[in-house]
């Protein structure tokens, strides 16, 4: 039987930062397995002292979003944010609707 890999698992890497739709969270990868990946989660642990733990956990590829490349062809150069706020879903100059130059940062000349 051959292990085949998830088609999401194709541009994932180590060290790329991933969102988890299951988990609201964003961590970045550790290890990359064919359909999963493992990334490692701060805990904060209550005792005697407020101690941070990072904690492995695996992640399904069904639940997650590489965070490190184009959203809508996969590109890894040029990237910028989609959006300022939320889910920082990037974007390559070559997908991007509106170029840089075009992007309205002061009101007022709209008026």
């Amino acid at each position: 039987m051959k292990i085949r890999q998830h088609p999401r698992m194709y541009c994932v890497n180590i060290g790329d930062e991933v969102y988890s739709y299951q988990h609201d969270l964003f961590a970045r990868v550790e290890e990359v397995f064919p359909a999963a990946v493992c990334v490692k989660v701060a805990q904060l642990v209550l005792g005697p002292r407020l101690e941070l733990h990072l904690a492995p956990q695996l992640w399904r590829a069904d639940d997650i979003e590489n965070l490190s490349v184009c959203r809508y062809c996969g590109a890894r150069d040029d990237l910028r944010l989609e959006m300022e706020t939320g889910v920082p879903f990037r974007v390559c100059d070559r997908c991007c609707t509106v170029p840089p130059t075009d992007h309205a940062h002061d009101i007022s000349r709209w008026w």
